[in-house]
């Protein structure tokens, strides 16, 4: 028996007051709608399709089918729009139905419903559950134990309104009874819109079996509304993924001020100190020491890595190196192994060999430096003249076992070959050969006697 889920997720989601719609808002670095995919997709549900605008972001949903809901005309026409993709299915194919603001529900739940489904024999069936909280969620109205309808917010009465046993907007449906339902929908509600909900009491009317599974666990919230909501749920998100990283081998002091994103990975006995964000794509190796303060995007750390007090960003960092305190290491910068990146020191777009020290005070952009190369303090690239035209960026390339003296600069394009010196305080604007020192000092005057003169003359 096929069993097929359709994912809607093309509403507005005005009480986010936002204008992006309210699905693609992120929870722990990842698009709200992904959480209920991934928990359809891992209770064997084979084929997902996904009801979204056209205004969203396909790319997004991988994997899935795409269908579109442009008109914003309810979840029963949504349904409709995803229910369309599988016209050909047989009527006792089961389809799952789910809203796409539910990041907080698991494959568990999802399978355990079916299960009750498939035993019931029903012909439908929603998943309720208590709420503390109901406000704003659809009310479940039974007939002692016997489902009759569920009533949304604004159609509610006040005495209606008091019942906490809510819609979690989880549903199944044999094909054939959802295309019966959805048939016999009309719009004749507060919001004019074709409600998902009104086909259980449609079918239940006309004599099919509709049933009730009641969720065994207690959710702080069952789908997200507001962005309150979505911290709530980025709150609990937030600490599965810390709780699984320490179960596996990660050391993270203080999670409560630790900031980790779905898709980052840890090796083992790495520590996270507090206040660490890290996002994105993020690999990070083994035995290293993040934090405390630091934030990385995108960026793959090898072991026994140091960074703190830095921010680092889609850039790939060797073994063993040592990052910061207060290092900018901007996009595109590629360090090897046993390289120190030091204290207020900003990177841009560079190779960085091994065993190379950037100690402190320096600006480093578009350049290549070689292994065992020392940046003195105050070093800057001169990688932008502006004669160019307003993009274009000259190179620096600094070959193995160069020492380079403080307060120097670099007047890009410009090469500086290997085992050269430059001294403190120079500007190098030419090649500089092997083995050469290389000084670029404007020749020192002292004026005798000249502050004498000078206070006399105030």
């Amino acid at each position: 028996m096929e069993n097929v889920a359709i994912v809607l997720a093309a509403g507005i989601g005005k009480r986010m007051h936002s204008d992006l719609p309210k699905v693609m808002h992120k929870i722990c670095g990842r698009e709200m709608v992904l959480y209920p995919i991934d928990a359809v997709k891992s209770a064997n549900f084979g084929r997902v399709i996904v009801v979204i605008s056209e205004r969203m972001d396909k790319s997004v949903f991988k994997g899935v089918d795409i269908a579109y809901q442009n008109v914003p005309l309810g979840t029963g026409d949504a349904a409709k729009k995803g229910l369309d993709k599988v016209k050909l299915l047989p009527n006792d194919a089961n389809i799952l139905i789910l809203t796409g603001d539910n990041p907080l529900v698991k494959s568990s739940d999802i399978e355990k419903f079916y299960n009750a489904f498939i035993e019931s024999r029903s012909d439908a069936m929603l998943v309720s559950a208590d709420a503390e909280n109901p406000q704003g969620l659809g009310r479940i109205i039974k007939n002692g134990d016997v489902f009759e309808r569920i009533v949304e917010e604004k159609d509610a009465t006040e005495q209606q309104k008091k019942i906490k046993e809510i819609n979690t907007g989880i549903y199944l449906f044999k094909k054939g009874a959802l295309e019966k339902g959805l048939s016999m929908l009309s719009n004749d509600n507060a919001q004019g819109e074709y409600y998902l909900t009104d086909t259980l009491y449609y079918l239940k009317n006309k004599g099919f079996k509709v049933g009730v599974y009641k969720l065994e666990r207690m959710l702080p919230i069952y789908g997200v509304n507001t962005r309150l909501e979505l911290s709530i749920a980025e709150k609990i998100i937030q600490r599965e993924i810390l709780e699984r990283l320490m179960l596996s081998g990660v050391t993270i002091v203080n999670p409560d001020s630790v900031s980790i994103e779905f898709d980052v990975k840890i090796g083992n006995d790495t520590i996270i100190y507090p206040g660490t964000l890290i996002q994105g794509k993020t690999a990070i190796g083994k035995g290293c020491s993040i934090g405390p303060n630091t934030r990385i995007i995108n960026a793959e750390i090898g072991d026994g890595t140091s960074i703190q007090f830095s921010v680092v960003m889609e850039s790939k960092i060797g073994a063993n190196c040592t990052i910061g305190p207060f290092s900018y290491v901007r996009p595109g910068n590629v360090f090897e192994s046993n390289v120190k990146i030091g204290t207020f020191v900003e990177v841009k777009k560079s190779k960085v060999d091994e065993n190379s020290k950037i100690p402190h005070l320096s600006y480093i952009g578009d350049a290549t430096i070689g292994k065992n190369v020392n940046i003195g303090a105050g070093t800057i690239t001169c990688n932008f003249s502006g004669l160019e035209g307003p993009h274009k960026k000259n190179s620096t390339t600094i070959e193995d076992n160069v020492f380079i003296g403080s307060h120097s600069t670099l007047v890009a394009p410009v090469v500086i070959h290997k085992n050269a010196y430059t001294a403190a305080g120079s500007v190098i604007t030419r090649e500089v050969p092997e083995w050469a020192l290389a000084i670029g000092r404007s020749k020192q005057v002292n004026k005798e006697e000249w502050v004498k003169r000078r206070k006399r003359n105030v």
